[in-house]
């Protein structure tokens, strides 16, 4: 494999967040490259992973909106039967 070297400018927290994450890898026997992890980072990015990632999430969390709307709407068609000191108390 050809290795290319190109020059990208990244923003300083990206850049922190780059150094941490490589010099946190303490349980390794070196650490890890930071262009090892860019161009891995880079590759997954890219490669369409993360559209179908997004389009799991979304349908989680319409399935998870629909089923707390039934939720509420079987919990409001249920009568609730207070005690006649709370309903004394509520005004009811």
């Amino acid at each position: 494999m050809a290795k290319v070297n190109k020059t990208y400018s990244l923003d300083p927290e990206t850049f922190m967040i780059l150094e941490n994450y490589c010099a946190s890898s303490d349980n390794w026997e070196k650490k890890m490259s930071r262009s090892k992890v860019v161009n891995d980072a880079i590759r997954w990015f890219l490669s369409g992973d993360v559209a179908e990632q997004i389009h799991n999430h979304q349908e989680l969390l319409d399935r998870y909106t629909k089923l707390l709307r039934e939720r509420d709407q079987v919990m409001a068609s249920r009568p609730r039967n207070r005690s006649w000191w709370r309903r004394l108390l509520l005004g009811q």
